[in-house]
């Protein structure tokens, strides 16, 4: 099965089938954009054994699902103004909606593989 990693925003998806992951992995993630949001990252699928496979651009990573030792909440911070009142000095009142509980993460701990198409291969000998 292959999914999608989008990066999204949370506060703009109130949509209760979007899943939350937490993905840990050497190195860092680049992008030359400044709002990531929307951003297809790669394609990640688990076979059969469990194993997951991460391909971002050509380079293939591979990972496992571990649990986390204690849950971690997702959370986004809301500011309500007191519809009421009309002074604007006035503190807006925060409110944290929890959006989501992680109970486990998806672990890349070795470094990428990589990805050469097929007729690609062997033109380059040193």
């Amino acid at each position: 099965m292959t999914t999608q990693i989008v990066i999204s925003n949370l506060q703009d998806s109130h949509n209760q089938d979007e899943s939350v992951i937490l993905i840990e992995f050497q190195g860092t993630l680049e992008c030359e954009q400044d709002d990531i949001r929307g951003l297809k990252v790669g394609d990640l699928e688990e076979n059969d054994q469990g194993m997951l496979f991460l391909t971002v651009g050509h380079h293939k990573l591979e990972g496992k699902k571990t649990k986390l030792s204690k849950p971690l909440a997702v959370i986004t911070k809301r500011f309500q103004q007191d519809v009421d009142s009309m002074d604007l000095d006035q503190p807006q009142s925060v409110t944290y909606d929890v959006v989501n509980i992680l109970k486990e993460k998806y672990v890349f701990a070795h470094r990428p593989s990589l990805l050469v198409q097929e007729d690609l291969r062997g033109l380059m000998k040193v």
